[in-house]
């Protein structure tokens, strides 16, 4: 059945199988010699294979690009520009690029990276989520199932009527409408991180609601795929394989789980697993995946249970998605979503497909009304039930694979199954750019009236802070900072304590309120025991003067600042302390930067809902807060403007600490007009004005003015000051054209802090600085 030239194939009469015989010699490359066509052998096919699957699926993205498309529907996309809709219909093209035998190879390298990529994503997902969902997204997520159950259902009766599409109904066909009412858990939060919306307030509840879809659906498709097919069949057969997945669960529980738990408790504590125990967890995985497919289950499928069986805390979920995510989710998985798309046959699609394209656009249908129904019952704005909705008919990699395993066991024929991956990515596509448009998660925030220091002090109410950390570095400059903010029992400072921390081997981000003192040995969602006891240790030492709570998110570095900000308008925040991006030596060179602080720091100060503080730390790690007999020295530089307005004013609640002097030096440039419209230079003179008459007879407080004509005078003066101050409190921005400020922008280098901020913060000074910006209109 070959020839010399390569594998002959033989065409059956059922279904279109092909039979493909070919030379062993061709299997690979060894038999390759110089002249010898290269594409008749497997090992450079599918090196070309590959190549060509990047290139066509990567220009497809950056074509769909400007749509705002994922890349999951480029990927299927390019597989379908690749396949009998287009390029293959060419046979040339296809005999040699993508001939049966190669084909067959190539598929099977993507089956194993989807089962791979599976097995990663359960291990992210956290199971006790379940514990946490509320009434509202239960609700939610029962009623988008059961609208699109139903209107599936009415869907194929209605279809029946007009049409003879009755004689083609069968178990199958409920089993589809039931499949098609999900929204996967895994393709929800893929797509929310993708959008960059996994922790806002909607990404969250539709996280949640997915997962309560997602468990609907999978019971009753079990419910209908085994238990009705076992009551109405006449042999045991069915009960057999009921029974069969039942022992297989229990292997899995009662035998795989803990081999695994006691493999990864073979490495001590804060150590890198070992290379011989992760290979031991693969094999374990590959066995799993070998047992799920003898009692008639998908291997990825069972691959997904038993990650979903393990426990993710560190430093399991951290080293697979480590180890294997790049080589999956990069290299394979993509592989597996253009050959879904490629084996789209658009030329299949007749008259006779419209019966099932009403029925898959009807559960679509319900879906979304359901959604949005039960959404504006619960009373959240139209916009965001809009966006909900469709984010909850957003179809991803499960659905293409439960389709592509519905065509290999011929549970559906050609035709429906290029109508589920058209419908899939028509609807996909025209629901992500609308989502991006729709839903903005700063809106939330930023819309709300804003809560300052200034409004907060001439309402004489507490001061309300929250301090973002990172790790243990930035706990006492701040606490620190809080102590030189005068706390009083007469008027407290409550300190909301937000430790931040990058999504690392979960699936769903999160944002927990500790209530009490969090066990910490038994959660990693708890805050960093060492960061939870200082704050608590000062908290006990202040006698009542400083209330602190505890917060922990859980989220990507790219959208932390949605978590910070929220935090900030939830908590009636007035300002908002984050830690600089680097840190220094003793000498003042710089020995570290982490360029992920300095991105949520930007977004939080363009974004927040109250005043923002950045911290930049020069005490090299001093422990010891304010005590009776220590002296904390503190300048506020003022050039003018409303962000110095509200820096001038937290330093003077600092002045009344009794440890803490503060001189406030105004710089004034030498022509000076105190009357004027376009700079409306008068506002400063009054507020200067008005600091002088509440600081007469303070003699902890010192005022000066200076005269200066350009930067090189302002920085001058602040070198004479430098080793008599240990904080400089100072705005973002100044009024326009200030002359202070003139011939020092050529070395800004991070102007989300201002040009003097900038150059303080940047330069070899010896002192803390506390660059404050009060918030922006718009």
């Amino acid at each position: 059945m070959s020839n010399s030239n390569g594998p002959e194939r033989t065409f059956g009469v059922v279904l279109g199988e092909t039979l493909v015989c070919q030379h062993t010699h061709m299997v690979d490359s060894r038999g390759l010699l110089l002249g010898n066509n290269p594409f008749n052998y497997s090992t450079p096919l599918l090196l070309i294979q590959f190549a060509l699957i990047f290139i066509i699926t990567w220009s497809t993205y950056l074509l769909l690009r400007p749509l705002r498309q994922t890349m999951i529907i480029s990927q299927i996309v390019g597989g379908i520009i690749m396949g009998p809709s287009l390029l293959a219909r060419s046979s040339t093209y296809a005999e040699t690029m993508f001939p049966p035998g190669c084909r067959l190879l190539l598929s099977t390298f993507a089956e194993l990276g989807f089962m791979l990529h599976l097995f990663v994503l359960g291990v992210q997902i956290d199971i006790c989520l379940l514990k946490r969902i509320g009434k509202k997204a239960m609700a939610i997520g029962i009623t988008g199932f059961l609208a699109a159950l139903a209107f599936g259902g009415l869907a194929i009766k209605l279809v029946q009527l007009i049409t003879s599409f009755k004689q083609e109904v069968g178990p199958e066909v409920s089993i589809m409408v039931a499949m098609n009412s999900v929204t996967s858990f895994i393709v929800t939060t893929s797509l929310l991180n993708e959008l960059n919306i996994l922790n806002s307030e909607i990404g969250r509840l539709a996280s949640s609601t997915s997962m309560v879809s997602d468990v609907c659906g999978w019971c009753t498709a079990f419910f209908l795929a085994y238990v009705v097919n076992a009551l109405q069949s006449s042999s045991f057969k069915p009960m057999l394989t009921v029974a069969m997945m039942l022992g297989y669960y229990c292997i899995l529980i009662f035998l795989l789980r803990p081999l695994v738990i006691w493999i990864v408790n073979l490495t001590p504590s804060g150590r890198p697993i070992k290379e011989s125990h992760f290979i031991a967890i693969l094999c374990i995985l590959l066995g799993n995946g070998f047992i799920a497919e003898y009692v008639g289950q998908h291997a990825g499928f069972g691959s997904f249970l038993f990650g979903l069986s393990l426990p993710g805390e560190p430093p399991l979920g951290a080293l697979l998605l480590q180890k294997l995510g790049t080589i999956c989710s990069g290299t394979l998985l993509p592989v597996y979503c253009t050959i879904s798309g490629f084996r789209t046959e658009i030329s299949a699609l007749d008259r006779s497909s419209a019966g099932m394209v009403i029925i898959i656009l009807a559960g679509y249908i319900g879906k979304f009304t359901g959604t949005i129904l039960s959404s504006i019952y619960f009373e959240i704005p139209f916009q965001d039930s809009l966006s909900l909705a469709l984010i909850m008919c957003c179809k991803g990699v499960i659905e293409l694979a439960i389709y592509s395993l519905w065509k290999d066991t011929k549970f559906v024929d050609r035709k429906t199954f290029t109508t589920l991956v058209i419908t899939m990515v028509i609807m996909t596509g025209f629901a992500t750019p609308i989502i991006r448009y729709l839903y903005d998660p700063s809106k939330r925030y930023m819309g709300q009236k804003r809560i300052t220091i200034m409004s907060n002090s001439r309402q004489h109410q507490c001061l309300r802070v929250l301090v973002c950390i990172h790790n243990e570095d930035n706990v006492f400059p701040i606490i620190n900072l809080i102590e030189a903010s005068n706390p009083t029992k007469d008027n407290i400072i409550s300190v909301s304590v937000l430790q931040l921390m990058e999504l690392t081997g979960r699936a769903a981000s999160v944002l927990i309120r500790h209530t009490e003192q969090p066990n910490h040995s038994s959660s990693k969602l708890a805050c960093s025991e060492q960061i939870a006891n200082a704050f608590n240790q000062y908290e006990r030492y202040s006698h009542g003067r400083v209330a602190v709570q505890h917060f922990t998110a859980i989220a990507p570095y790219s959208s932390m600042h949605d978590d910070i900000c929220t935090l900030a308008l939830e908590e009636k925040t007035s300002i908002i302390i984050v830690p600089f991006h680097k840190k220094w030596e003793l000498d003042g060179t710089v020995e570290a930067a982490f360029p992920f602080i300095r991105i949520i720091n930007r977004q939080v100060i363009r974004k927040s809902p109250c005043s923002v503080g950045v911290l930049v730390d020069r005490s090299h790690g001093g422990r010891s807060v304010l005590t009776v007999t220590s002296s904390y020295r503190i300048a506020m530089l003022f050039l003018g403007g409303a962000d110095d307005g509200e820096a001038l004013e937290y330093s003077m609640r600092m002045a009344q600490h009794p440890n803490v002097s503060l001189t406030v030096v105004w710089f004034r440039p030498e022509k000076f007009h105190p009357y004027g419209s376009r700079t409306n230079p008068d506002s400063t003179t009054r507020m200067m004005s008005e600091l002088r008459a509440r600081i007469v007879g303070v003699d902890k407080i010192t005022y000066k003015e200076v005269r200066v004509k350009d930067g090189a005078d302002t920085t001058h003066i602040i070198r004479v000051m430098e080793d008599s101050l240990d904080l400089v409190i100072l705005g973002s921005h100044h009024v326009p054209e200030c002359a202070a400020t003139l011939g020092l922008t050529e070395w800004s280098e991070c102007p989300e802090l201002g040009i003097l901020g900038d150059m303080l913060a940047t330069s070899d000074f010896q002192f803390s600085v506390l660059v404050v910006q009060h918030y922006q209109e718009g």
